[in-house]
């Protein structure tokens, strides 16, 4: 009988969440669709910002900015890259004044260790998290960004998140202050955070994300959907839509988030524009779960070992002896060349993540970063013609599934046609009528064998 009661507790949790979540996105008035680009700040010697094709983004992110490990405000550029920090907004403005920028200010790329532990302090004092914030409205304002973005990656124990949960908080009282006293509009706030509302890659148990924090003080939340498999000694899906062996998936991770309680209408899903590369220990052994020696080269544009910027996959795949594989079992892709193995989005990944965010009804997605890009934009175009193609279909209700493919389909290299596929906030009850039925069927055969 426990467990019935424990069935019947599980169905009517779900049923108000769901209905808390439809009205918190209704109150918020949220209908803007977000199509988001992130632009690396040291990029502009390959991807001017003065290039940007600005027609294909709603959304651009200058990235990035650090804390000041001394006196907690926001760090500014070296001097070299201070002018293109001033000037962002407005040369982006002038050529599409309907987009938004926002600075994004978190852990530094190059400075990992010491750039977590600035900001761990800095959240962990009221006086220091005044500073912070005061400091980043300031240059948001002075410089004509339309919002701000925390991206801490990643916070490293609860009591980390739990002074995030403090400075959320605060900053978005703050930002409602300033609006208060300035012509212009409401500042954004968004923050950019882990695949997973639970933090999988640390060594406590329990850090897990301040849902009600992010719920109610940002305006949405970016997720990284990627970096699944950065080390290991076998090649792998780095990205992967599905992934029916772990956790480490864009499908698990976006689910997370929803089943923890933030809404759809405030979560972005990130696509990457770079593949994650290794050298083969056998050549002929090229899948996944192939062995593999090492990272693999450093190339020109991303100057990352293991990392290869869209623009040079393309130009990879155009050697005749690239062969590319689309798995849509796992939603990735992946091409070997010899002894180099590369996981990457292909255009067909695009579109498969593309409808499996609106069909679970997220705000929009963001591509990181769009300074990988082809000179074509290749992948930024593959985005937004999957979701305005699809946004109207999926709202009217066209099949929502988490499905997984039936088998591999391998193209030579250059592409081949993308599968055939088809939401918006207005499919939340489907939604999670379809995360009930899953818990449905676990307790079931538990109620079923104790009557």
């Amino acid at each position: 009988m426990h467990h019935f009661i424990l069935l019947l507790t599980l169905a009517f949790t779900y049923l108000n969440q769901s209905q808390q979540q439809q009205q918190q996105c209704i109150i918020n008035g949220n209908n803007t669709q977000v199509r988001a680009g992130y632009w690396f700040s040291n990029s502009n010697h390959y991807s001017p910002v003065s290039q940007i094709n600005t027609s294909l983004y709603t959304h651009l992110y200058y990235y990035s900015l650090s804390v000041d490990e001394t006196n907690f405000v926001v760090s500014l550029p070296t001097e070299d890259q201070l002018p293109l920090f001033t000037t962002f907004s407005s040369t982006l403005k002038s050529n599409n004044p309907s987009l938004k920028t926002l600075l994004s200010i978190g852990t530094h790329e190059h400075a990992n260790n010491a750039s977590n532990s600035a900001i761990s302090t800095m959240v962990s004092d009221q006086t220091h998290r005044a500073v912070f914030i005061n400091s980043s409205l300031q240059l948001a304002r002075a410089h004509g960004f339309d919002g701000l973005d925390f991206a801490w990656q990643f916070p490293s124990s609860q009591h980390d998140m739990s002074n995030l949960e403090d400075l959320l908080a605060e900053w978005r009282h703050s930002i409602n202050d300033d609006a208060k006293n300035s012509p212009a509009a409401t500042l954004l706030l968004t923050a950019t955070v882990y695949f997973s509302d639970h933090l999988f890659s640390e060594d406590s148990n329990n850090v897990d994300y301040p849902i009600d924090a992010i719920s109610n003080n940002v305006d949405w939340a970016n997720v990284l959907c990627f970096n699944y498999h950065k080390e290991g000694d076998v090649t792998a899906a780095d990205a992967a839509l599905f992934d029916q062996v772990s956790h480490f998936s864009t499908s698990y991770g976006v689910v997370s988030w929803l089943d923890a309680g933030v809404p759809p209408c405030k979560l972005l899903l990130g696509v990457p524009l770079f593949g994650r590369s290794w050298f083969l220990k056998n050549k002929m052994k090229n899948g996944f779960g192939a062995q593999v020696v090492a990272a693999g080269p450093r190339l020109k544009l991303s100057n990352q070992t293991g990392i290869m910027a869209y623009f040079e996959i393309t130009e990879m795949l155009e050697d005749t002896n690239s062969i590319m594989i689309y798995d849509n079992r796992t939603g990735s892709s992946y091409f070997s060349n010899g002894g180099l193995w590369v996981t990457f989005d292909s255009l067909e990944v695009i579109e498969q993540k593309i409808d499996f965010a609106l069909q679970n009804g997220l705000l929009g997605y963001f591509l990181w970063p769009i300074s990988y890009d082809t000179t074509n934009y290749t992948a930024s175009r593959q985005a937004i013609n999957v979701w305005t193609r699809d946004y109207g279909s999926v709202a009217a209700g066209v099949e929502f599934g988490l499905k997984h493919g039936n088998s591999p389909v391998e193209f030579a290299a250059g592409g081949g046609a993308p599968p055939q596929s088809s939401r918006s906030v207005r499919n939340l009850q489907t939604i999670y009528a379809f995360h009930l039925c899953f818990y449905l069927q676990l307790f079931l055969p538990y109620y079923c064998a104790s009557i």
